[in-house]
């Protein structure tokens, strides 16, 4: 029996042992490729997406590690809600979903192509027929139709997801073999594969990733409850909503504050990709004095800021040291540049031990 929504699954299973998942974000206007059934589950979708998205390109798989657990972890596109993929899917303004079904009928090699993205499905299932697949429109009981459909929780509300048969999936691995060995070994991939991904990718690079955004698209919370957005995000530092589930936020203005949170809240060096991101909070403790450390973390934070979130404008910060505690608190009073006004203004303290831990939440 599958469970309800990620928060369950994540509790009665472990991470690297019964499940996986990769994930990378893109930046701006981006495609992703997302296998939410890959893995044991439905293989070798998730190879697949990671070909089409490249070396570079955004994509999320969720992975079963044991072909006996599969069948449970297989939650349904349309309350599927781990908020690496919700955010991921939910930031981009194209989203391909790759996924597998049983043949329809006996050695069928067919993909079905569905969705709301009308463009892409019409320049995917044109490249595929030239290709030499065979395409059809999908069954309803496993169409990419439905709004709620994580292909089409993107930002203009409008994805497709590709169903490949089994005898289509078996074609692409000698022997047909699609075993967790076989598909991890991208030397058992045959021709098939390599042409059926690169028809896909040549689809996805002739579309425009700058779409039109509605005005107020749902995002599916794990609850089923809908909030309207145009990105999410999860919250900084991390928390756990009413409903057990990890807090997001819709709200760009509470999104700019908790990136300065995390940018006041993070020690240069912390980030490996990133060694000078972050205010050195921690070194005010051995300063000489209040006023030398008050001054020295003013200039700090606006220095960070204004180089790693230029959208935002620092109207007052203030830093208290305790030695005794071994701590310092940091309040820094944040708007968006591009919404005037004192009335956006909202202070946020953070609380930083001296080794750098942040010990306070979001007030």
């Amino acid at each position: 029996m599958a469970y309800p929504n990620f928060r369950y699954l994540a509790v009665d299973n472990v991470l690297g042992i019964d499940y996986d998942i990769k994930n990378r974000y893109g930046a701006g206007d981006y495609l992703v490729h997302v296998a939410i059934h890959g893995g044991a589950i439905e293989p070798p979708t998730s190879q697949l997406a990671v070909y089409c998205a490249g070396s570079t390109g955004a994509h999320y798989v969720f992975e079963a590690l044991a072909e006996s657990t599969s069948a449970k972890l297989a939650l349904p596109a349309e309350t599927f809600d781990d908020p690496f993929a919700v955010v991921n899917v939910g930031n981009s303004s194209r989203t391909v979903s790759w996924r597998g079904v049983e043949n329809q009928r006996e050695g069928e090699e067919v993909v079905y192509i569905s969705g709301m993205d009308d463009v892409l499905v019409s320049l995917i299932t044109q490249e595929l027929d030239a290709a030499g697949f065979s395409t059809d429109t999908p069954p309803l009981r496993f169409g990419g139709g439905d709004a709620s459909n994580l292909c089409n929780r993107n930002r203009p509300r409008a994805g497709v997801q590709l169903d490949l048969t089994r005898a289509l999936r078996q074609s692409f691995y000698a022997d047909g073999d699609l075993s967790p060995a076989a598909i991890a070994n991208p030397d058992a991939r045959l021709p098939a594969f390599f042409a059926f991904g690169d028809a896909v990718k040549r689809a996805c690079s002739l579309v425009p990733l700058s779409v039109a955004v509605p005005d107020a698209p749902p995002v599916i919370r794990s609850t089923g409850a809908v909030d309207t957005s145009v990105s999410t995000a999860m919250r900084t530092p991390f928390s756990v909503d009413y409903s057990g589930a990890v807090a997001a936020t819709t709200d760009p203005r509470e999104q700019l504050l908790d990136r300065v949170h995390a940018l006041v809240g993070t020690l240069p060096g912390e980030r490996v990709m990133r060694s000078t991101y972050g205010v050195p909070t921690s070194a005010a403790l051995f300063e000489v004095s209040a006023d030398a450390a008050n001054d020295q973390l003013q200039r700090a934070v606006l220095d960070a800021v204004q180089r790693w979130e230029p959208s935002a404008t620092v109207s007052a910060v203030v830093a208290t040291v305790n030695r005794d505690l071994g701590m310092v608190d940091i309040s820094v009073q944040v708007s968006r540049s591009d919404v005037p006004g004192a009335e956006q203004d909202v202070t946020r303290t953070v609380g930083v031990l001296v080794g750098g831990t942040v010990v306070s939440a979001p007030e």
